[in-house]
């Protein structure tokens, strides 16, 4: 079934003061927006995404200067996530043309030239224009795009369904390669200046094995060096929706999963110090916001639901230092204005260089010294505490037994040395973590989110939750001089 296209409807300011407001700030936007109109009452969240994708009936819409509207992506049964290149010329999404499962797609800026770029039984959504990547055997870098996928072959405990993962292509989409490995669902990424991904992905709390707390997470577009960029320990448990400004801000929605859509407050954290800025911008109230959206003349835009059982998400624009919103439209009953993006060129982000290789299985974790701590609590690791490291690995269910369950096995223990230091190699492309063991076996710490390494990855870190804005010790660790402590023998050797 296709979707009809709609007939272009002006937009008007709801009365003269608005106008005026709207005149003085220079307009209701200087460039054209491109965004999803998405009929109301429909029931697919803005967390973890169900196997469908869009929503049904959802349409990219092309909102010009002039106040009119024109459909991008007639003919679709749904179209979501636009991403604008740098060039601003062309726009990827995640669209469903037959069938029910949506793939990536690119048009150009006036919806012409539209490609599959994704293919087979998976779900694709959010696509995203990232930085460049290039080995030292390349003739040259080759430009690369991002998306989610639920091509894992990992069970979601949380949807019953795939393992929603991150993974990065060629742009034409040759060559995907998987850069995520939590074993719950990743949310929708955005990228940062420096080339590094930035995308809400789940940490542990209390007993539970698999998470029930987001944080924002950084990664290469490799899948290299994965951390957190915002820790989030005490914050709403889950911020997504994630927008990075040029204003050297990153706008996020703090939301608690009670609210349309998964909406929730706007917040903001600094790019110089992302850790240690979490700054409220405007509490929604009985309403809720989502997809913020740093402008290029220093403003903000975001989708706003008022409080009312049918109440939508409409566009504001927000004053990004006080916090205060704007409609700048009046909105249809009938649709939510979600995911605003300028249809207008916008700086090109940095590109990486790789080590990775994927010929090859394993990747090396180093660390300087687990005595180094910041956290309270971990306080008795300074007086060396811990004598052994121990890596657990996630195991994904076996599809074959009922119910199915994610595990965990030990992979070793691994004696520390003197100084506290260790040089490990361990499996790539496996979600694991770490607990530091003292004499008699008991665990002293335990890393409270997952990790993993790529192939042929050296990661090292300074200790055990140390304070990552403080130069690192200048000292040659006991562990680095000797050959890395090979862990992950065959499965069918490895401790339950």
């Amino acid at each position: 079934m296709t979707h009809p296209s709609r007939t272009p409807v002006p937009k008007r300011p709801r009365n003269l003061l608005l106008a005026l407001l709207l005149a003085f700030c220079g307009g209701a936007f200087a460039d054209d927006l491109v965004v999803v109109r998405q009929p109301s009452g429909s029931e697919i969240g803005r967390l973890i995404r169900p196997p469908a994708g869009c929503a049904v009936g959802s349409e990219i819409v092309l909102l010009s200067s002039a106040g009119t509207e024109r459909v991008l992506t007639p003919g679709f049964i749904a179209a979501c996530d636009p991403a604008v290149s740098f060039d601003g010329r062309q726009i990827l999404f995640a669209g469903i043309r037959t069938g029910d499962r949506s793939h990536i797609w690119r048009m150009d800026a006036d919806g012409s030239n539209k490609v599959q770029l994704t293919s087979g039984m998976d779900t694709f959504t959010s696509p995203l224009w990232i930085g460049a990547i290039f080995h030292l055997d390349d003739d040259a870098p080759t430009e690369r795009v991002a998306y989610l996928s639920s091509g894992t072959g990992w069970l979601d405990e949380e949807t019953s369904g795939s393992v929603v993962a991150l993974f990065t292509a060629d742009l034409d989409g040759g060559n995907p390669l998987r850069i995520s490995f939590h074993p719950r669902s990743d949310l929708d990424p955005d990228v940062l200046p420096n080339g590094r991904l930035i995308f809400p992905g789940w940490g542990f709390a209390g007993r539970d094995p698999l998470g029930t707390r987001l944080s924002l997470m950084a990664v290469n577009n490799d899948g290299t060096d994965l951390m957190a960029y915002y820790d989030n320990h005490d914050g709403p448990p889950l911020p997504h929706a994630v927008g990075v400004g040029r204003d050297g801000r990153v706008y996020f929605v703090e939301g608690d999963g009670t609210r349309p859509l998964g909406g929730g407050d706007l917040a903001y954290i600094s790019l110089r110090r992302p850790l240690h800025s979490r700054t409220l911008l405007s509490e929604a109230g009985d309403g809720s916001y989502l997809d913020p959206l740093p402008l290029a003349d220093g403003g903000l835009l975001a989708s706003y639901r008022p409080p009312g059982r049918d109440a939508v998400y409409g566009l504001y624009r927000m004053d990004p230092g006080t916090g205060d919103r704007l409609e700048l439209f009046d909105g249809s009953p009938d649709f939510h204005y979600l995911d605003a993006q300028e249809l207008a060129p916008h700086p090109r982000v940095k590109g990486r260089s790789s080590v990775v290789d994927i010929s090859k299985t394993t990747g090396v974790f180093f660390c300087i010294s687990s005595h180094i701590t910041d956290r309270p609590g971990l306080e008795h690791l300074k007086a060396g505490a811990a004598s052994s490291v121990r890596v657990v690995e996630g195991v994904a269910p076996d599809l074959t037994v009922h119910p199915p369950r994610w595990s965990r096995r030990t992979l070793g223990d691994v004696p520390l040395e003197n100084d506290g230091s260790f040089h490990i190699e361990v499996p790539a492309g496996v979600p694991l973590r770490f607990e530091l063991l003292d004499d008699r076996g008991a665990t002293v710490a335990r890393q409270d989110s997952w990790t993993w390494v790529m192939p042929r990855e050296w990661r090292g870190c300074i200790g055990c939750h140390e304070d990552r804005e403080m130069a690192a010790p200048n000292v040659l660790a006991e562990a680095f001089v000797k050959p890395a402590v090979r862990l992950g023998q065959p499965s069918e050797e490895k401790q339950p």
